[in-house]
């Protein structure tokens, strides 16, 4: 009698060869009139700019074409926005986080705050420098810090690195 042929499959799923390597990828984005104006600001004179609204007053932020209260158009009457504020709320994360953009870890912990600019009413969201718990609370004054390096520049709101606790005139 001639011998069975074996039942059992061949492994037939394919062998990869992975190849890794950098390649450049250029790209070009418009930013808009509104925010890149917000882009051009923050790289050639680090400061953060909005626009306001000719009904209302409001200043927008990030600067917009439409006042969302009076839905009309906010137009180009550019405001500098002050540079420090006043920590409203806070939240000190204690977990990996990774930029999404460059795939870089970043700090942690990574405390975030809503900060209320002096005198604008505008708020932001940014991270703060301090990451000691027990410094951090609500009320606390910081001021924003740029980006030294003048090649590194461009990205707009990305060019500020963190805001740093500042301390008020007169306390000790």
């Amino acid at each position: 009698m001639p011998a069975q042929p074996s039942r059992r499959k061949a492994d037939t799923s394919p062998e990869y060869i992975q190849v890794k390597f950098d390649r450049p990828r250029p790209y070009r984005w418009s930013t808009g009139k509104y925010l890149g104006k917000v882009y051009k600001e923050a790289k050639e004179n680090r400061k953060m700019v909005g626009n306001r609204c000719p009904k209302c007053k409001q200043i927008l932020w990030p600067p917009l074409p439409v006042c969302g209260r009076c839905k009309v158009e906010a137009g180009e009457d550019w405001v500098e926005l002050p540079q420090t504020g006043t920590v409203i709320q806070y939240t000190y994360l204690v977990f990996p986080m990774w930029d999404p953009h460059r795939g870089e870890r970043w700090a942690n912990p990574y405390p975030s705050a809503i900060i209320e600019l002096d005198g604008c009413g505008v708020y932001h969201r940014y991270w703060l420098e301090e990451t000691d718990k027990e410094k951090l609370k609500v009320g606390m004054r910081v001021q924003a810090v740029w980006k030294e390096n003048e090649e590194e520049l461009g990205e707009g709101m990305g060019d500020i690195l963190y805001f740093r606790t500042i301390e008020e005139q007169g306390a000790r």
